[in-house]
Parts: structure tokens; C-alpha cells; sequence
């Protein structure tokens, strides 16, 4: 067989150096974002198509003392914070001593998963509302009843089970109890920094055209190529259909920490979590065996393969040291969490946690979403440790979501019919009263409210 036939490589070699930059940048975007139980399918993906990557086993776990030093590289910000760069320690030893202080493997089903994490809140009545609500969720994960008869079930106000069903669905899996398919899709695109950018709006307004399949007509009403709603289409096939999907009643499967961490005299030991996923190594042999061909083609390509083979495994590294600096951020700010073994969670946005870390709140968002730690009293998801129930306006005072979505139905209310103002303009009118409010999140409290976008409010 000869090498050409061997390496698959081809005329596209030509790629300008920016888009090559592109693509390494899109790559180490989806390898930071990527889930536990996902990245050692996607790695074995790359080696397929790369043969100078190779991929093999390995356990081993990297630790960081946050009274040390400061973590340093080329992707992040130095700040003031006290961190070490990650180092490889004693594998076995290392591993165990910290196993042997942590508690027992422990399956969950997913109403226990989702109780644990409404028992960190404080005990209030919108989290007897949110518990109350896990008996409502059918077998995959949705909350079908109506808004009426859940009031009356549950003995509550309209305003009560909104903002209850807005907590119960902030939690992981990210879009438990929505309604039904449509609003599942919408709550996994809102929480995902990578969706194409008109995949919301496609749900939010044009959701009967696309089960239709009237691509057309959709990239004509939002004034968009054709491939552009073809990349959001592509994009909801990869999204989960059901809350569930991931959990099967009576055998549920124990979701592996991104992180492990316990509580010493210094502070906080975070420990990434290695065991079980493959390692990724340069095949500098095979690199100097096909170097010695002569071959301009072929020298070209594997220059290439060498580049991204590079490329991944600096983005493995630090996909590692992110989410132990991001881990360390927010260890410290929920102390209090760990001191009352998961009952209290303090106030945190992904913006403190960004600004103190150096890196932007997409960044934030990427690295958090699907990762879990796990300590002495349980397994829980990072995103357990953002609590934005409060959101601060212009002059630092605290507003309630409760009062979020009584100013918006206010201002539809007073809306004229004949124009309805459309989630970006609502949003314009909060931020002019000093509450900042993104589209997004406007529209989630909107759809929550059950109020129709503007152009279903419109009176001719």
C-alpha cells in the first residue's frame, strides 16, 4: 500500500493559515465544552482521522494547592488569586488516599439527582414547590400539566409556580420539567454560547415551519441563507430529546466527576479527574518515518497531522487547568456550601466567577456546563454553585425574578397591540430603568408568563 493510499490526504492542504487558526480555535472551543462521558468518544474521532495521534488509556489525576502560587499560561489571564500550575503526582497513591476519604459510589435516580440539588437552596416556600413539582414530571422528564391545574394541585399562586418551574428547569439536566419538546430545545440552545445564532428564534417563532420542514420559508421570513437554518436544523439533531435520556428508571447509570475536591487546613484540594479517559501522545516515530519520504504532498500533510495533533493536546491541557481555576473560584466564593454539606449556596453569577478568573462569562459558561465535582457528602453539578435568583441592577440594589416578570407584564400590558414590542425591545426599556436583561432571558421569563412573542400579540 503506498503512503498516498495510506494517509488519505488530498488537494485541501491549501487552507489559508486564518482559517486553520479558525478551526483550532473552534476545536479548542468544543473540547473545553465537551462533557466527561463525551470526550474520550471525540478524541478516538480525531485519531481516525489523524495518524500521527495516538490515544491510549490512562489514570492518573492532577491536583493544584490554591495557597501556592499563581496558575500561568498562555491562554490565562494572570490574576491575584492563588493558584499552582497543575503537576502530575504519585498516580495510585495520590488516587486512593483521596478516594479513601470520600464517600461510596452512590446511584441516583433523577428525581433523587434533582432533589439534591433543590435542597442546597434555603428552605423557602418556592423550594417546597420545587419539590412538590418532581411528582409531576412524567416518565421522561416533562411537566405536560397545565399551568391551572398545577395551581390548583399544588394550592399555589400563578406567580409561585412560575418562578418555581424557572428554578426546577435551571437545574441539570439543564431543561427538566419544560413543557414539551419545543420549550426543551429552546431551554438546551439558550444555555449554549455555541448555538448558531438564529436556532433560538427558529424555536421561539417558527417552530410548526420547521417540523414541516419549510426551510424555505423559514430562511425567508428571518431574511437568511437556506444553509443557515440548514446549520440550526443540524444543530437540534444533536440536542437531547428528553430530560431522561440520559437516566432509565430502576438503573441509573453514576455520573464520573469532572473534579474531585475536600477541605484541608490550607483550604480547598481540587484534584482533575483522569481516570477512565484516553491519553493523546504525538507519534514522533511515525512522524520521522514519513518524513523521509520525498514527497511534497505528503510533507505538507503530515505537517498538517502534526500541527492538530499539537493543537489538541494543548487544548487538553488546558481544558484541565480551566476547569480546576474556574473550580478553585468557585470553591472559595461557596465555602459556606461545603460547611453545611450542600444545604447553602451563596449568591454567584458566572460573571463574578469570570471577572475573577479573567476569562469571559461564554467562557465561564462552556467550561461549567455538564461538569460535576464531587466531595465527601455527594456528586454534584458546577452549576449548583451559580445562584442567580437575585439580579442586581444598574445601582446595585437586588431584584427578585418574581419582580422581573411582573415589570414585563406591566409593560405588555401596556403595550400597543396594533405594534407590540418585540424581546429586544422589552429588554431596551428594563435596561433604560436600570435592570440589564438579556434577549434571552427575557424571553424565557416571557415564555414562563405564557405570553406569545410579539408578532402572535399583533392586532390588525
Amino acid at each position: 500500500m503506498s503512503y498516498d493510499n495510506r494517509m488519505g490526504f488530498n488537494q485541501e492542504q491549501s487552507q489559508k493559515q486564518t482559517q486553520q487558526l479558525s478551526f483550532e480555535q473552534q476545536q479548542s472551543l468544543q473540547i473545553l465544552q465537551v462533557v466527561r462521558e463525551d470526550l474520550g468518544q471525540m478524541l478516538l474521532d480525531m485519531a481516525l482521522e489523524n495518524p500521527l495521534m495516538k490515544v491510549e488509556d490512562t489514570r492518573h489525576m492532577l491536583t493544584i494547592d490554591p495557597m501556592d502560587g499563581v496558575l500561568a499560561t498562555d491562554s490565562v489571564t494572570q490574576n491575584s488569586l492563588d493558584y499552582i500550575n497543575p503537576t502530575p503526582y504519585d498516580r495510585e497513591d495520590s488516587h486512593q488516599a483521596m478516594i479513601s476519604q470520600l464517600r461510596d459510589e452512590s446511584r441516583d435516580s433523577l428525581q433523587t439527582f434533582l432533589l439534591d440539588q433543590i435542597m442546597c437552596y434555603r428552605q423557602t416556600r418556592l423550594r417546597d414547590l420545587m419539590v412538590a413539582l418532581l411528582d409531576e414530571l412524567d416518565e421522561q422528564g416533562f411537566l405536560t400539566q397545565s399551568q391551572e391545574l398545577l395551581q390548583e394541585k399544588l394550592a399555589c399562586t400563578a406567580i409561585e409556580l412560575v418562578d418555581a418551574i424557572t428554578l426546577l428547569q435551571q437545574l441539570d439536566p439543564v431543561g427538566v420539567a419544560s413543557a414539551d419538546l419545543r420549550e426543551y430545545w429552546m431551554l438546551q440552545t439558550e444555555n449554549d454560547d455555541a448555538a448558531p445564532n438564529i436556532a433560538y428564534v427558529i424555536l421561539e417563532s417558527y417552530f410548526s415551519e420547521l417540523v414541516q420542514r419549510e426551510f424555505q420559508l423559514i430562511a425567508d421570513a428571518l431574511e437568511v441563507s437556506l444553509a443557515e437554518v440548514q446549520e440550526a436544523v443540524a444543530y437540534y439533531q444533536v440536542l437531547s430529546r428528553a430530560p431522561m435520556s440520559h437516566f432509565s428508571e430502576g438503573d441509573t447509570q453514576f455520573i464520573e466527576p469532572d473534579v474531585y475536591v475536600r477541605r484541608t487546613q490550607a483550604g480547598f484540594e481540587a484534584s482533575y479527574n483522569l481516570k477512565n479517559l484516553p491519553e493523546v501522545t504525538f507519534d514522533s516515530a511515525y512522524f520521522q518515518e514519513l518524513s523521509e519520504v520525498e514527497n511534497q504532498e505528503l510533507q505538507a500533510y503530515i505537517q498538517t497531522k502534526r500541527q492538530e495533533a499539537l493543537a489538541v493536546m494543548n487544548s487538553l491541557k488546558r481544558r484541565e487547568q480551566t476547569l480546576l481555576q474556574v473550580s478553585q473560584v468557585m470553591f472559595n466564593a461557596q465555602s459556606g456550601f461545603f460547611q453545611s454539606k450542600g444545604h447553602q449556596v451563596e449568591p454567584l453569577t458566572m460573571s463574578q466567577v469570570a471577572q475573577a478568573c479573567g476569562f469571559s462569562p461564554s467562557t465561564i459558561s462552556r467550561t461549567i456546563q455538564g461538569k460535576y465535582f464531587y466531595t465527601d457528602f455527594g456528586t454534584f453539578p458546577f452549576s449548583q454553585l451559580i445562584n442567580t435568583a437575585a439580579i442586581q441592577t444598574s445601582d446595585g440594589a437586588s431584584v427578585s425574578q418574581h419582580d422581573i416578570q411582573q415589570k414585563i407584564r406591566d409593560l405588555i400590558d401596556q403595550e400597543d397591540k396594533r405594534q407590540p414590542l418585540s424581546d429586544q425591545q422589552l429588554a431596551d426599556l428594563l435596561k433604560e430603568s436600570g435592570l440589564p436583561l438579556a434577549r434571552r432571558t427575557l424571553s424565557k421569563y416571557r415564555q414562563q408568563l405564557d405570553i406569545m412573542p410579539a408578532r402572535q400579540r399583533k392586532i390588525k
